[in-house]
C-alpha cells in the first residue's frame, strides 16, 4: 500500500517559487552572455584574413598565377622596349592574394554587423520569453498545485536550456538576409524613380 504523498507547505511554496524566480535571473543572464558570445564569433568570422599557404590548393594555385604574372610581364616589357617606352614609364602587370573577400570593405561589415546584431538581438529576446513563459507556468503550477516535495526538483529542472532557445549564426544567412534588403531596396527606387 502506497502513502499518500504530502502537499508542499506554504512556506516551500514560497521557497520555490523565490528559487524559480533566482534561477530565471540567471538563465536571462546566460542568454545575453550567449548572444554576447554569439556576436564575438561573428566578429572573429569577418576579421579572419586567409592566406594562400594555408592551404595546398591556394598555394598550387597562388605559385602558378604567379609563373603566368612573371611570363607575361616579360613579354610586356620586351614589347615597351620595342615601342621605346623607358623602364621606368613601362607598364607592368600582377597577382595579388586577397586574403578577404567583401568583408575587407569597412562599409560591407558595418552592413553585416548591424544585420547579425539585429538577428543575435531577436534570438536572445525570444530566448528571454520562453525563459519567462517557462517560469511563469512553473510558479503557477507550484502554488495552484500545491506540488508534492517529491515533484518539486522535476519542476525546478524543467526550465528549457538556454541552448534550444539560442542557435548560433550562420554567416551565409546574415548575407542572404542582407541581400534581400538591398533588392528590397533596390525594388523600391524603381518603383518609385522608374526603370527596369
Amino acid at each position: 500500500m502506497t502513502e499518500e504523498p504530502r502537499k508542499l507547505s506554504r512556506h516551500e511554496t514560497h521557497d520555490l517559487s523565490m528559487i524559480i524566480k533566482d534561477r530565471t535571473k540567471v538563465l536571462q543572464a546566460h542568454a545575453e552572455e550567449q548572444a554576447a558570445a554569439c556576436m564575438a564569433d561573428f566578429e572573429r568570422q569577418m576579421a579572419t584574413v586567409y592566406t594562400f599557404d594555408q592551404d595546398e590548393v591556394w598555394q598550387k594555385a597562388m605559385q602558378e598565377a604567379q609563373r603566368v604574372v612573371q611570363e607575361s610581364q616579360a613579354t610586356i616589357a620586351k614589347r615597351c622596349k620595342a615601342l621605346g617606352i623607358p623602364p621606368t614609364f613601362a607598364s607592368s602587370i600582377s597577382a595579388s592574394w586577397q586574403g578577404r573577400g567583401e568583408n575587407m570593405l569597412s562599409s560591407r561589415r558595418a552592413e553585416l554587423r548591424r544585420v547579425a546584431k539585429s538577428s543575435i538581438d531577436a534570438m536572445t529576446k525570444a530566448a528571454i520569453t520562453k525563459i519567462e513563459k517557462q517560469a511563469l507556468d512553473l510558479r503557477t503550477q507550484v502554488i495552484g498545485m500545491g506540488l508534492l516535495s517529491a515533484d518539486a526538483k522535476m519542476f525546478l529542472e524543467s526550465l528549457a536550456p538556454i541552448e534550444e532557445s539560442m542557435r548560433q549564426l550562420d554567416f551565409g544567412e546574415i548575407e542572404k538576409k542582407l541581400e534581400n534588403e538591398q533588392q528590397l531596396r533596390l525594388a523600391d527606387r524603381r518603383r518609385l524613380y522608374g526603370g527596369e
